[in-house]
């Protein structure tokens, strides 16, 4: 830390006794001042460094999850998720109220085109005037109309209408990004590919 010079004046008495360097703040002392210039720069760092480091190492030892999911970020995160629930339960029972109406109006259909084959059929009956191309006829008809209605009502997965999620990366929707410029560390949550970054906002966390 010193070096000798005997042609400088101390720093702190203006004597030419100034016979120690510190090459810390490039002042010139005399033996009593620089020892004194040393005690204080021991009091300062015991003081600023080693009480500073010992209250950062405190406070990472006690750092529990329950201190970091209390912060703004996490709850932006629980609402994203509770938001997303309630659209995706939204949307399917939007799909549910159109599977219903769809397979209403086929049940219409089925009906309404069953309606003049069951008239015929009583008149047949009423009539006793039944022969064979009558009752192909009718079985044809019947037969088609029953397949119709197993085609949308029968557990067939292979014709589902529904759309298969996995083509959804849910792992996209939201995460937290990761940066390091310049020895300074931070992340930011991402929702639905839009970076939800500000300056101002506490969800930007930075370390260096």
């Amino acid at each position: 830390m010193a070096t000798r010079n005997n042609s400088k004046l101390c720093t702190i008495c203006n004597k030419s006794s100034a016979t120690s360097f510190c090459i810390g703040c490039e002042q010139h002392f005399c033996r009593k001042d620089f020892k004194e210039h040393e005690r204080q720069l021991s009091i300062t760092f015991d003081n600023e460094i080693i009480r500073s480091h010992d209250e950062l190492l405190d406070l990472i030892q006690k750092l529990e999850k329950s201190n970091y999911l209390s912060l703004h970020v996490f709850d932006q995160i629980e609402q994203w998720k509770q938001t997303t629930i309630n659209k995706v339960k939204k949307a399917a029972e939007k799909a549910q109220n159109e599977l219903i109406q769809f397979i209403e109006n086929q049940k219409l259909t089925i009906i309404k085109q069953l309606e003049p084959i069951t008239k015929e059929i009583r008149s047949l009956r009423e009539e006793e005037n039944i022969v064979e191309t009558d009752i192909d006829r009718l079985r044809k008809k019947i037969n088609d109309m029953r397949q119709k209605l197993q085609e949308f009502t029968q557990k067939d997965t292979n014709k589902s209408i529904i759309v298969n999620d996995n083509q959804i990366d849910w792992n996209r929707l939201i995460y937290v990004r990761r940066e390091e410029q310049q020895n300074c560390k931070r992340f930011e949550l991402n929702i639905l590919g839009k970076r939800n970054f500000s300056p101002n906002q506490s969800n930007i966390f930075v370390f260096h």
